[in-house]
């Protein structure tokens, strides 16, 4: 075999697939982010873990990379200015960010920063986000898209920001709707720019694909939207009625729906515009996905398109469209949230502890008065080799079978099962390693890489920090963040430190679409070993939710200023327990009262002496205000 190398650890992760150039190897095998794939610069992520632990902020700790969020709202407005130019399309473009896919108010007021100069908007989808969006656009051209359904109070705030002069278009989501703003301008004489959303018969692909298509949650059927426009007619409002908005899904993985969905949304525009409605904008809503895996497979967690074709398909369409039916070519806006902000944040956690299976001792025997299946297993042992592989594998499953039948009939001691679980074991790490250069391996022995995975307990909550990977099977990309010049030497299922039995990983980023392990170190005494689990920046920090009362992480605004150089812009202290306790309403004075009373009493009962009983209410209150995740003590 020949020699790992760092190349060994790119490819074996798919860091360039997924990384898209943010992320790379050093010589020391640290893991690196970059700024921007033209970056001639990077920061090692082991020093900066180890620098932030100095600090005093320990894992795990959310790390946010500011620079991308710039680099990739730079990025899709580049690719649709360049669509624009080579197609000779007459309108603009500008990016929307849903700040559903992350409400964190360093992540929205660094978005608008950072877009300010690409003509970058917001999406507001509910009452609490439009109050977000009012207070932080304080330039009066951003663009204000409002989604979601609205009440007669969204409708006035929606009035009010249009009096200030806020460049805001509320879309109407369903008929109802229509009829409170034409309610309210009777009662006001305020009528804000409209949009209206349609239920495209198009529908979307992928885990989200009941987002789009007929019997979608959101939009108007052709019938309502014929309605709509009548009742504008008669309101004498059709002059408002300016943006058409479609949504086909989040994560959309194949390029020829969003290419379906732009034909038929332009179709309904072009009507639109020859019943007198002005138009001139276009919102596609989301959709653009994010490579999570980087295979370009069947999953929903790959995409099939690049940016660029993305943004020159849709260009291309809405233009022909529009040439077409011999109207102006309109503003397009798309809400691409995930795009925008799934690569700017990681998570890194420790290791707190590793469980492997047994067989690692191939010197075990069994006792002098071994029979039967005891036997029989330490004889497949003797004479294990290349050619009866797939023979000692069905036969040391039957003598193992056997063997937990004698037990539950009491026939074999607990000592012997012990003995017989050692030599199974131990027969199966024989295989797998026989295997892995035997031609003669079959699909039985190929499964064993997954099956003889150790398990790594993680100093994380899946439920917190994680939630798409529980909730809908999302992969996300989790590698070791140092020793990657070393040579993987365990495959590992990475779990977290809560008490539910779903509190683990389940699928892993490489050469399939759905690895069921990971490859990982063997953990090396009292030396901390960190992952890091990439691509979390959209909706992972905002819907976690406090399984086992593990809070919020610790989380970090990193700025890189060069090679191994940074700032840090922001520290955000994650959850105490007294914050999440209170939140579940408890009392903590009272706690502590409790907590108080029990510890006197012991001190009377002479179970406790007196400094016993000052070291415990310490210890307990000390507790009560840490994090909520383990301390190392490193």
């Amino acid at each position: 075999m020949s020699k790992w190398n760092i190349d060994d650890a790119l490819e074996i992760y798919k860091i360039p697939n997924w990384g898209l150039g943010y992320f790379s190897v050093n010589e020391k095998g640290n893991l690196c982010v970059k700024p921007s794939d033209q970056a001639d610069h990077q920061v090692d992520l082991r020093v900066l873990v180890d620098e932030l632990r100095q600090r005093n902020i320990k894992p795990p700790i959310l790390i946010r990379f500011l620079d991308i969020l710039r680099d990739r709202i730079a990025r899709i407005s580049s690719c649709f200015h360049q669509a624009i130019i080579n197609n000779e399309y007459q309108g603009r473009y500008y990016p929307l960010f849903p700040i559903k896919t992350n409400q964190e108010r360093d992540v929205v007021t660094s978005i608008l920063n950072y877009g300010k100069e690409h003509g970058l908007g917001l999406e507001a989808g509910s009452k609490a986000e439009l109050l977000i969006v009012l207070a932080l656009t304080t330039d009066l051209e951003t663009p204000i898209i409002c989604n979601g359904y609205k009440d007669r109070e969204f409708v006035e705030l929606v009035g009010m920001a249009h009096r200030m002069g806020k460049n805001i278009i509320p879309v109407i989501e369903n008929f109802g709707e229509l009829e409170t703003f034409a309610a309210h301008y009777r009662n006001t004489g305020i009528m804000p720019d409209l949009g209206i959303r349609i239920k495209l018969s198009t529908r979307g692909i992928g885990k989200w694909a009941k987002t789009g298509g007929d019997s979608s949650k959101f939009g108007l059927r052709i019938p309502e939207v014929m309605a709509a426009v009548r009742l504008l007619e008669k309101e004498n409002l059709l002059d408002s009625l300016k943006l058409i908005h479609f949504h086909i899904g989040s994560q959309v993985t194949k390029i020829g729906v969003v290419k379906q969905a732009i034909v038929e949304t332009m179709r309904v525009y072009v009507e639109l515009c020859r019943m007198g409605a002005p138009m001139g904008f276009v919102d596609i809503g989301g959709g653009l996905g994010v490579d999570y895996d980087g295979t370009q497979g069947d999953s929903h967690g790959t995409i099939n398109y690049s940016i660029e074709e993305y943004a020159s398909d849709i260009i291309y369409r809405i233009k022909q469209a529009c040439d077409e039916g011999g109207i102006q070519h309109p503003t397009v806006f798309s809400e691409s949230g995930r795009f925008l902000s799934a690569h700017y944040s990681m998570l890194v956690t420790n290791i707190a502890a590793t469980s492997a299976l047994l067989g690692d001792n191939p010197e075990i025997k069994p006792p002098e008065k071994s029979f039967g299946p005891v036997k029989e297993m330490y004889e497949i042992l003797e004479i294990l080799d290349e050619s009866n592989m797939v023979e000692s594998y069905h036969d040391a499953l039957q003598y193992k079978t056997e063997s937990l039948n004698l037990f539950s009939l009491g026939y074999m001691s607990l000592s012997e099962r012990a003995i017989m679980e050692e030599l199974f074991w131990t027969i199966m790490r024989e295989l797998y390693v026989m295997s892995r250069n035997s031609k003669l391996s079959s699909q039985e022995l190929d499964n064993l890489e997954h099956e003889m995975a150790d398990t790594y307990f993680a100093n994380f909550s899946i439920f917190q920090s994680l939630p798409d990977a529980w909730a809908i099977d999302q992969v996300f990309p989790l590698i070791p963040i140092h020793r990657l010049d070393e040579e993987p030497d365990r495959k590992g299922v990475v779990v977290d430190l809560t008490c539910d039995s779903d509190g683990l990983i389940g699928a892993y980023v490489g050469d399939e679409e759905r690895n069921p392990s990971v490859p990982l170190h063997r953990v090396i005494s009292q030396e901390p070993y960190y992952i890091g689990i990439f691509l979390v920046g959209a909706y992972q920090e905002t819907l976690g939710e406090l399984h086992n009362l593990f809070g919020d992480t610790h989380a970090v605004q990193i700025q890189i200023t060069g090679e191994g150089r940074y700032r840090v812009l922001g520290v955000i202290k994650g959850d105490t327990i007294y914050n999440v306790i209170d939140y579940m309403s408890y009392d903590t004075k009272e706690l502590l009262h409790q907590m108080r009373e029990q510890i006197e009493g012991a001190v009377e009962r002479g179970t406790l002496t007196v400094g016993d009983s000052a070291a415990m209410m310490q210890r307990y209150e000390n507790s009560l205000y840490g994090y909520t995740y383990f301390n190392d003590g490193k």
